[in-house]
């Protein structure tokens, strides 16, 4: 509770440290903080809704947790984060559409964890996206041909334990990092209707 009084700190890193516990909410209060890196530790619980409530964030890195419930859409606030690491946690429920509103997201990591339903559409917002790690959850329905538009792309990743259907986005067949992981999905490319 007292991290949240330190109203000047930029970079908050405490990754591989063996942290328990849940994630103080009063993190939310640090107003100049661009950094949050805490992956790697055993914390536990859902990851802060007052975390949307960091306007100068540029990173936020809470991989390789123990963190569960849903992923919360105030997120989508963080306009200047360009890398969300969220990977191999125990979150669960719908990737939330807000994310689409993370306008400066290059990076985006979601492998590893429980979450359900379909790929949003408003996902195709994120011009600048470069990776885009969905594998290893247990998402299911369509590809939206909407994701082929993002001419930034270098990796997409959705195989694993998901469960999609319909066909991959003409405009990715040459990422070089499709054909190992969409190949089990035994899918084909086509364009859009």
């Amino acid at each position: 509770p007292e991290l949240g009084k330190l109203s000047n700190l930029k970079i908050l890193r405490l990754r591989w440290n063996e942290l328990s516990g849940e994630i103080p909410a009063e993190l939310g209060d640090l107003a100049s903080l661009k950094q949050l890196n805490l992956w790697h530790n055993s914390l536990t619980g859902p990851i802060p809704a007052e975390l949307g409530r960091l306007a100068s964030l540029t990173r936020l890195d809470l991989d390789d947790n123990e963190l569960s419930g849903e992923i919360p859409v105030e997120l989508g606030d963080l306009t200047l984060v360009t890398e969300l690491w969220l990977r191999r946690n125990n979150l669960s429920g719908d990737i939330p559409a807000e994310l689409g509103g993370m306008t400066g997201l290059r990076r985006l990591y979601l492998d590893g964890n429980r979450l359900t339903g379909e790929i949003p559409v408003r996902l195709a917002n994120l011009a600048s996206i470069e990776r885009l790690w969905l594998q290893d959850n247990e998402l299911t329905g369509e590809i939206p041909f909407e994701l082929g538009q993002l001419a930034e792309l270098e990796q997409v990743f959705l195989g694993g334990t998901n469960s999609l259907s319909g066909c991959i986005p003409t405009e990715w067949e040459s990422l070089d990092t499709l054909a190992d992981d969409l190949d089990a999905l035994g899918l084909e490319f086509c364009a859009a209707p």
